[in-house]
């Protein structure tokens, strides 16, 4: 059984989106950062209410992570062009969430990996610690699937993760979003 059947089909969209943008951009490990563009990115949330869009989200990852791509261009290679053509080669079914798999390694159980189509990225620490605090919060409140609000509380249960610098930057009220979520899980 893979970890991913234990999230709503909501949840495993965000999960999946998330790891295609990482592999899109390049990225060694799924991170936190790319975890918050694809819960954005899948449908709305309590922060969208805080002009928090995925444009904005995608600019500040840009910003922090586009290093590689400027050395790139100065070579003559545009990597923009280079992701999208290995997206129109590997697309096939790659947003069938049937096709996807989210495992914890039994040899090495700190590690966890996504694969599906064509993609295959073990989260880092931080990604980790979402997917275990969004079914940690789902069974606080009696839920047997996790749902994309639980994936924001695991992405706020850190505050040193690079997704909270994030919306800090974006300066988003983290307090009223807790607090959002707290009302949203005693409702659930």
């Amino acid at each position: 059984m893979t970890m991913l059947t234990k999230f709503t089909p909501s949840a495993r969209q965000a999960i999946i989106r998330a790891g295609t943008l990482a592999t899109d951009a390049g990225r060694e490990v799924l991170s936190t950062d790319l975890m918050l563009l694809g819960l954005i990115e899948t449908g709305p949330l309590s922060i969208a209410a805080d002009g928090v869009t995925a444009v904005a989200v995608r600019a500040e990852i840009e910003d922090l992570h586009d290093q590689p791509q400027r050395l790139l261009a100065a070579l003559g290679i545009d990597l923009d062009e280079v992701r999208r053509r290995v997206g129109e080669a590997t697309s096939l079914h790659r947003d069938d969430p049937a096709l996807w798999q989210l495992r914890r390694s039994r040899i090495r159980p700190l590690r966890v990996t996504l694969t599906g189509p064509g993609i295959e990225i073990p989260l880092d620490e931080g990604g980790r610690k979402v997917i275990e605090v969004a079914r940690w919060s789902s069974g606080q409140g009696q839920r047997a699937l996790a749902d994309r609000e639980d994936l924001l509380w695991g992405l706020l249960a850190d505050g040193s993760n690079a997704s909270v610098h994030l919306l800090q930057r974006l300066n988003v009220d983290l307090s009223a979003v807790r607090a959002d979520l707290l009302r949203w899980h005693d409702a659930a």
